[in-house]
């Protein structure tokens, strides 16, 4: 808490510098009506209706961020925002990989190939893996909806959507801007774009980046650097309007992303006593947990893994949408393909500092297809509406597969060496999925709207899983006396047969409720929604495992209010949520992986309020929160290992179906992993005057989150609350032709991981799952524009 009463001071004194700002600068500029004041974003302008609207004119639960206030956190990745939206986090983690709001997200394990509850949503194209946003540059906005969508995006999505809108062409001007910027950990982040008119009705702009770091985990083993990675890419758009009423934007972007060290950036956290005691498989003979500088606990910073790791990703893909004006009705048009190609690695996930665990890749590779035709009604007419179809095709698993050996005989011998995977595991997924989706208004009066929509899904996944031999495994050696009967090599496996799989289902989905509009600056709303996300098969990365999973439903409701008091001056929205999930589909760790199934149940249920205040030209002030109680009503599963072993496996694991050999837990009541309950998020910009050509700037920014935990029943997964601040400061030109600025992330060097979660093939083991934002980052800035 000390260290959260420091936070506050700091952002304290920023804010009360900048509110006494105005009453100086008013003398050098004079004000504009607070109507006409730009917006901290409130009152951008929003697409999350598929309308050009303004955010305080929607009836959703919607947060939105513009390119400048964003550009002021210092943030240089778009996971970030997690650090910018109250109620919005990500995971790194195999099980939790994705975007999160109002505390779920995706729960699935290794291999899951089913659709994103929190979709992403790049200029109007649906991103189903990966993301084309490498590079916070060239964007416009970020609009964060919250709640179970599909009405009015291409794919379903029952958690909520992120949409994100870059900068477009601009017809008849050429114009460019470049930045750089150099922190600690030799962070650089250089990036620019060039807009060019090809004549009158069309116009090319074309935006690269580049971005490193270097590693900010100390591996002792191998005295490297882990974690340190580089990114690099570019976009290109061009926009054509050849006669009024018709357009054509054409979107082609390519990025890679490398990281020295294994993907899992991770640390040990725990051990057993047993482990760590002489002879154990972390202690003396075979590990000196002193000598390599480890300290066991929440904030080792140390890896001593022997395994060499590296990752290697190239992400690219292109985006076709036409609009044509057919009177006052727009019908639109949007194909887009993407592919996302992982290149072999290798890597170790059992935290020592020998080979006991060891993972090799052949490379994955996964395709996306898709086309959308969207028509759009005129605003201002007594019924509004979109109507459209969509259709897509997602491919994973196009590669050579896994494959992963266990030596569990390590540290005391060399034999066995098992190969846990058969061979190279191969999963390959087919999702096709088509919908009707219809959303609008009806304005029964001036004040009174219904608001509502429908979706009509129809989802089929095909799946498949096989494994062949490894040839670079070394033959087994049998007992004889030429060896003193010492066996050698892998332990004789068989590879396993095809086996497939199928899913399929045809659902409806959608939302109903009403606005209340009194006034142009109040807005109230009630919204009942079904959410929908699909059923899919899975098998395990390691086992092949199958697990057929049903589909995941949700009710959810919603009621909240938009209000703008004292002329605009003072932005107040606020809302609360119920959500109730049916076969929410996550993910168990069964001691050695993870595996995808059903939980019967779980339940969403809080509030969030959203505040800005801009008391007079030239600052803002923003703050958010959410409060989400997000538990389990029903998941039977097996009984989590730190029960286990306390020996209350007969007591606490006694679910229906249970039996000593296979004791089952009943979870209901526990916290949804990685969910924490209470998230806030405040800032505070300001821009000044000096000189009729200077201008200087400063923002700060603070986000707050309580614990979490990472594994049903397992308080050793918890990671206490933190928060992170940050602060930027510039001097530029009036009129915006360059800027030089400082920046600092993580002001007061808070520690956190992004994950702690139980140590595979450990009987207690625990690790944290290190992250980048948990360092301090220094850094300056350059940038211009012509």
């Amino acid at each position: 808490m000390r260290k959260f009463h420091k936070s506050i001071l700091a952002m304290a004194g920023v804010s009360t510098l900048a509110i006494a700002a105005p009453a100086f600068a008013q003398d050098a500029a004079a004000p504009q009506e607070a109507a006409e004041v730009p917006s901290s974003g409130v009152d951008i302008v929003v697409t999350a209706t598929r309308r050009a609207e303004r955010l305080q004119d929607v009836p959703l639960a919607v947060s939105a961020i513009g390119a400048e206030q964003l550009a002021a956190t210092g943030f240089k990745d778009l996971t970030n925002i997690a650090y910018t939206f109250s109620g919005v986090q990500f995971g790194t983690t195999p099980n939790d990989a994705g975007f999160r709001v109002r505390g779920v997200g995706t729960l699935g394990g290794f291999t899951s190939a089913s659709e994103a509850p929190v979709g992403l949503v790049v200029d109007n194209v649906v991103v189903g893996f990966g993301s084309p946003v490498n590079s916070l540059g060239d964007l416009e906005r970020i609009e964060v909806l919250k709640g179970p969508q599909g009405t009015q995006f291409g794919k379903n999505a029952s958690s909520g959507v992120i949409n994100i809108t870059t900068k477009k062409p601009e017809l008849g001007a050429f114009n460019g801007n470049a930045f750089a910027s150099y922190g600690s950990l030799n962070e650089r982040d250089i990036h620019g774009a060039v807009n060019i008119p090809l004549g009158q009705k069309a116009a090319l702009n074309i935006y690269a980046f580049d971005r490193a770091y270097d590693g900010f985990i100390k591996n002792t083993v191998r005295d490297e650097s882990w974690g340190g990675q580089h990114f690099y890419g570019t976009r290109a758009k061009l926009l054509i309007e050849p006669t009024d009423g018709f357009s054509v934007y054409v979107i082609g972007d390519y990025s890679r992303q490398k990281q020295k060290g294994p993907g899992q950036t991770w640390t040990l956290n725990k051990l057993s006593d047993a482990q760590t005691a002489p002879g154990g498989i972390a202690g003396l003979p075979f590990v000196n947990l002193a000598a390599l500088g480890v300290t066991l606990g929440l904030h080792n910073n140390v890896s001593i893994e022997d395994g060499a790791g590296y990752y290697d990703v190239e992400n690219y893909g292109a985006s076709l949408q036409a609009d044509l004006e057919l009177g006052d009705y727009t019908l639109s048009s949007i194909t887009a393909y993407r592919e996302f190609s992982e290149a072999p690695f290798t890597y170790a996930i059992d935290g020592l500092p020998y080979q006991k665990f060891f993972a090799k890749s052949k490379g994955e590779t996964k395709r996306f297809y898709s086309q959308e035709l969207r028509l759009t009604s005129p605003s201002g007419q007594p019924l509004e509406y979109i109507a459209g179809l969509y259709l897509s095709r997602q491919k994973s698993g196009l590669g050579g597969g896994q494959s992963a050996t266990l030596s569990p005989a390590l540290p005391y011998a060399a034999f066995p060496t098992i190969s846990i995977t058969g061979g190279y595991n191969v999963t390959r997924t087919t999702s096709d999925s088509a919908a009707l989706f219809f959303d609008g208004k009806y304005h029964i009066t001036d004040t009174l709207s219904l608001i509502g929509g429908g979706r009509l899904t129809r989802d089929k996944v095909k799946a498949s899983n096989f494994s062949y031999v490894d040839p670079d495994l070394d033959p087994f050696v049998p007992p004889m006396p030429s060896n003193g009967f010492t066996p050698s090599g892998t332990v004789p496996y068989a590879a396993r047969a095809l086996q497939t799989g199928t899913a399929k289902k045809t659902d409806i989905s959608g939302r109903a409720g009403l606005e209340y509009k009194p006034d142009r600056d109040l807005l109230f709303y009630a919204t009942y929604a079904r959410g929908y996300l699909g059923p899919t098969v899975t098998f395990s990365g390691l086992t092949g495992t199958r697990s057929s999973v049903a589909p995941q439903t949700v009710n959810d409701i919603t009621a909240g209010a938009k209000m703008q008091f004292l002329n605009r001056t003072l932005t107040l929205n606020l809302n609360g949520f119920w959500d109730k999930y049916k076969d929410l589909q996550t993910s168990v760790f069964d001691g050695q992986e993870f595996l995808t199934e059903n939980a019967g149940g779980a339940e969403v249920k809080g509030f969030e309020i959203e505040a800005v205040v801009r008391p007079g030209q030239g600052f803002s002030f923003n703050s958010s929160l959410t409060y989400s109680d997000a538990k389990f009503t029903d998941y039977i599963t097996a009984c989590p290992g730190v029960i286990v072993r306390a020996g209350n496996a007969a007591t606490q694991c006694t679910a229906p179906g249970s039996t000593t050999a296979t004791p089952l837990y009943q979870a209901a009541g526990n916290v949804l992993p990685g969910s924490p309950k209470i998230s806030i998020v405040m800032g505070a910009n300001w821009e000044r005057p000096i000189t009729d050509t200077l201008t200087f700037d400063a923002s700060a920014n603070i986000s707050f989150r309580s614990k979490t935990q990472n594994a049903v029943a397992d308080k050793n997964t918890v990671q206490p609350a933190y928060e992170v601040v940050n602060l930027n400061v510039g001097l530029g030109d009036a009129d915006g032709a360059w800027r030089i600025g400082g920046f600092v992330r993580n002001l007061f060097n808070t520690d956190f991981n992004s994950a702690i979660l139980g140590l595979p093939f450990s009987d207690g083991g625990y690790v944290n799952w290190r992250t980048r934002e948990a360092e301090r980052t220094f850094g300056v800035t350059l940038e211009g524009r012509f």
